[in-house]
């Protein structure tokens, strides 16, 4: 059956948004996560990075998860197979069928984490079959959003005569860049503020208790 043409309008409008999204959220669980592996930023960088996590840890794990969570529910959603909701099949069934082929392993992989632990946790997963259910390598997932957004504007091209760029997507690590540079100055200033404090001005041998 052939869909309405303003369904596959409004299912474009959609993706824009969800695509974008999506890439923000990969982009900002990535820095977080690579801020603290020595081979991406060197030992120096990755031990700043890490020691201003542990500072704010529960920050940290909750905004990793949550971006983690949240790229993975959203790309999810290009290709949900029920009739209800936004999918890319209602767009182009054959092509996005060729697509899901083609990315197979990374979205088996995508899939499996949803639908067992993000969008309801199976029972039956324990301790040690939870290592089988992991995040694909990031220069898979990096292939994978290439490829996602080339096929959603071969896509929309037909559909609505637009392409969209989804760089402004990427900025959330410039935002996070600067959030760890203003945490680690604000954490210098509290250990200063902290050393006049008990150092200095709590210090009996301070000159103006001396003469």
């Amino acid at each position: 059956m052939e869909i309405d043409p303003q369904i596959k309008k409004a299912t474009i409008e959609y993706f824009r948004s969800n695509i974008y999204e999506a890439l923000a959220a990969y982009s900002g669980w990535k820095t977080i996560v690579y801020a603290r592996y020595y081979d991406v930023v060197g030992k120096e960088m990755a031990d700043k990075y890490a020691r201003i996590e542990n500072y704010h840890v529960n920050f940290f794990i909750a905004i990793e998860y949550s971006f983690l969570l949240s790229f993975v529910i959203l790309l999810m959603h290009a290709f949900d197979t029920d009739d209800r909701s936004y999918s890319l099949y209602k767009v182009e069934k054959e092509k996005t069928e060729a697509f899901i082929l083609n990315n197979k392993e990374v979205l088996d992989n995508l899939f499996l984490l949803r639908n067992k632990f993000f969008a309801h946790r199976e029972i039956n997963i324990n301790n040690i079959s939870k290592n089988e259910y992991t995040v694909p390598p990031v220069i898979k997932l990096d292939l994978f959003f290439e490829n996602l957004i080339r096929f959603y504007n071969e896509l929309s091209v037909v559909v609505d005569d637009s392409t969209t760029i989804f760089n402004n997507a990427l900025e959330i690590k410039q935002d996070i860049e600067r959030m760890f540079m203003n945490l680690y100055r604000g954490e210098n200033i509290r250990k200063v503020d902290i050393d006049v404090k008990w150092l200095w001005e709590e210090n009996d041998n301070k000159i103006s208790k001396k003469i």
